[in-house]
């Protein structure tokens, strides 16, 4: 059976790898984004010099050293900065955070804001959320160039569609539509996403030869997530978001999770699990007001000063862990893992446990660990992700120059024959 390529997907398709090549590696001249994409010194120079007719890339000389030199003066192309703008949004417990950044990637404001979203309607939550965005584009509206995509991380579970918040710790309603209140008051395309799947969306970019086509990252804070790197792309439920691995079971009717149901592994090593162990207040019941803000550092020094109930409910954390992790890699072989958020900090008290979890064989063969990373500031990952997947949106959304000359003749034909 033959396969038809079409000269347009072709195109397409040089064009996004020369996009990519700049995402990844930065300002390039056309003979090292040649060399990089394998595509010939002629198709570079019409593809660049196509962007930058229609302002999507920008080109700087390059300084040579030494006596003149003949022919056209060598410049390095990157994507303009006022080709577009990007809204990065993160919304977390009492937490909404706001990035703006260009199309190069740059970030050039970014703020965040507490508020109460636990008991908020859907519509209050949309308010808050759409209201923040709002005055910060109007802080900055000659700073860079149109808005052309929001792009949202959340704590909890996503529709497919990455529209709805399905269901999260945040806010106490489920199938709250968050992409669609940021739509309908801004105009353009959003997609809201899981936060843990950014984590690993942005390692992914960050260095993608590090951490291979199979990792995965471990959120340890208020809660606990994992974002799933498979075969280089992330993994994702048919109908939701996915992984959700802070509320797979540890321990059967165990303690009770914010989820709702018990033995949750996040029932056990999110950090409001651990202060309400400390606290001794009863696993069957929730914390009535959430931790303080010092909740963990306050945990940790005391784990630090001796043995107590701090240390056991580390170990108890670390055990759920492991086990999480056990009961992941008994479906999935064993793949690199990236541990990050607030929690890593008390490692030193998690570790024995959660390599022992590990250690236990399955049909004999033992569950190795191999940890890649661990990164504290897991909210600038995040907002990382979140961009990296917006500008990759546009920039596969940008028409080529064929594609581009078709949209603007097709009409003048059309008005032509009507004459």
């Amino acid at each position: 059976m033959s396969i038809i390529v079409r000269q347009d997907d072709v195109r397409r398709q040089n064009q996004f790898g020369v996009l990519m090549a700049l995402r990844r590696h930065g300002p390039m001249s056309r003979t090292e984004l040649s060399a990089e994409t394998g595509l010939s010194a002629s198709t570079v120079t019409v593809i660049t010099n196509s962007l930058m007719e229609r302002g999507a890339l920008s080109a700087d000389p390059i300084a040579e050293a030494g006596a003149q030199r003949r022919g056209r003066p060598q410049v390095s192309v990157r994507p303009r900065p006022a080709h577009a703008t990007i809204a990065v949004v993160f919304v977390g417990l009492n937490t909404i955070q706001t990035a703006l950044a260009d199309y190069s990637g740059q970030v050039f404001a970014f703020e965040t804001r507490t508020i109460a979203t636990k008991r908020m309607t859907a519509e209050a939550l949309g308010r808050e959320v759409t209201g923040f965005l709002g005055e910060m584009l109007d802080k900055h509206a000659g700073d860079a160039g149109p808005l052309l995509r929001i792009s949202a991380a959340v704590e909890g579970i996503v529709d497919a569609d990455r529209k709805t918040l399905l269901s999260s710790p945040v806010i106490d309603l489920i199938n709250v539509p968050l992409g669609q209140y940021l739509e309908d008051r801004f105009g353009v395309d959003v997609e809201i996403s899981n936060e843990s799947n950014m984590i690993a969306e942005a390692l992914h970019w960050r260095a993608p030869e590090r951490y291979g086509a199979n990792f995965a990252t471990v959120l340890l804070s208020t809660g606990v997530g994992m974002g799933l790197y498979m075969d280089g792309r992330m993994f994702s439920g048919v109908r939701s978001s996915a992984v959700e691995f802070g509320h797979t079971n540890f321990r059967p009717d165990g303690a009770l999770c914010r989820c709702g149901r018990r033995g949750c592994i996040e029932a056990y090593a999110g950090t409001y699990s651990l202060w309400r162990a400390v606290r001794g207040v009863p696993e069957t019941q929730l914390l009535e007001e959430d931790p303080p803000a010092d909740a963990l550092q306050t945990l940790i020094e005391a784990a630090r000063a001796g043995e107590g109930p701090e240390r056991q409910a580390f170990r108890e954390a670390g055990k759920a862990i492991g086990t999480g992790l056990s009961n992941v890699f008994t479906l999935f072989d064993p793949i690199p893992l990236v541990f990050t958020g607030p929690g890593i900090a008390a490692m030193e008290f998690m570790e024995d446990s959660i390599r022992e979890a590990l250690s236990r064989a399955c049909f004999g063969q033992p569950v190795p660990i191999s940890v890649v990373d661990s990164y504290l500031d897991y909210r600038a990952l995040i907002r990382e992700g979140c961009l990296m997947r917006a500008l990759v949106f546009l920039d596969e959304s940008l028409p080529d120059q064929g594609d581009a000359r078709d949209r603007r003749d097709g009409p003048q034909q059309q008005a032509s024959s009507a004459l």
